[in-house]
């Protein structure tokens, strides 16, 4: 009769006892093995290979106790008195995790805040600053614009806005539903402004409204506008104006050289004044004759 012998068992580690009671270690355990029994339970093929996996691994271990049961006894008291110290030291592990994020979150907060309100403080002064220089500006073109010499200003500008009105309806005429004007301000600077900005922004929608209407007259007409062929003969008719401008350019060069060169090799003319010089001044013969001696020698001959 075979007589039964008991197995050795795995011995029971007070570190892990004591790593599983912390409330982030047992929910990280606790999702682990969920997801492990998920997956195992997936498929018929898998819950067999990790069973016999896990029973590998047990036949292993206890095995191999009786040979690791001392140096496990002695890691595993050294581990349980680091848990003991960590607990001591960092009371907030032996929280659920909940409160550990909020507790954390609020010691970060805690730190950060006082720079965000420092930046969020500069930021704020910086926006106040730059609303009372614009107020200051403001206020100083309104004073500037309320004298003589601004209120001509703005009525040139008035003026000259229009004129600029009347070129647009008469070179771009409006086309379609137009919108009504609004409402001026009596703040002279911003009704500046304002007749500026309605200016350039009637101008923009008149020159795309009468330039799809164009188009849309080619098209009707049967005249498919090219884009591309357009942008290309503008190109060409650049280019070639371009050529032709340099080319003048250099003939007038060419010509303005060629008649300095002629200019400069021609001879000089001789001086007027040399007959006269030489008639009025008096030749050396002449001037012996005139002296005594020469007339002595004369009577003696």
């Amino acid at each position: 009769m075979a007589t039964e012998v008991s197995s050795p068992t795995i011995p029971q580690l007070q570190s892990v006892q004591k790593a599983m009671a912390l409330p982030t270690v047992g929910a990280a355990v606790g999702q682990v093995g969920a997801f492990y029994t998920k997956v195992k339970g997936a498929h018929s093929l898998l819950e067999w290979a990790l069973s016999t996996a896990e029973a590998g691994v047990v036949r292993a271990a206890t095995t191999a106790a009786p040979y690791v049961a001392a140096p496990l006894v002695a890691g595993d008291a050294k581990v349980a008195a680091a848990l003991d110290e960590l607990e001591r030291r960092v009371p907030i592990v032996t929280e659920p995790p909940k409160v550990i994020v909020e507790t954390t979150k609020q010691a970060v907060l805690s730190r950060i805040s006082p720079h965000v309100n420092k930046v969020y403080g500069a930021r704020v002064a910086a926006e106040q600053r730059v609303a009372s220089l614009k107020e200051l500006s403001w206020a100083k073109a309104n004073a500037l614009l309320s004298t003589a010499y601004g209120q001509k200003a703005v009525h040139s500008v008035d003026a000259g806005a229009t004129y600029a009105m009347q070129l647009l309806d008469h070179y771009l005429p409006p086309v379609g539903p137009q919108e009504e004007p609004s409402t001026v301000s009596n703040d002279p600077a911003l009704h500046t402004v304002q007749t500026v900005g309605r200016l350039s922004a009637v101008a923009a929608r008149r020159v795309w409204a009468n330039l799809a209407y164009k188009i849309n007259e080619l098209r009707n007409s049967g005249v498919e506008l090219d884009v591309r062929r357009y942008v290309t003969a503008l190109l060409a008719a650049l280019h070639l104006a371009n050529v032709t401008s340099q080319q003048r350019e250099k003939e007038e060069q060419d010509k303005r050289d060629k008649e300095k060169n002629t200019t400069e090799s021609a001879p000089a003319p001789p001086p007027a004044n040399n007959t006269e010089v030489t008639s009025s001044s008096p030749t050396t013969s002449n001037q012996v004759k005139s002296t005594p001696e020469s007339k002595s020698t004369e009577n003696s001959n």
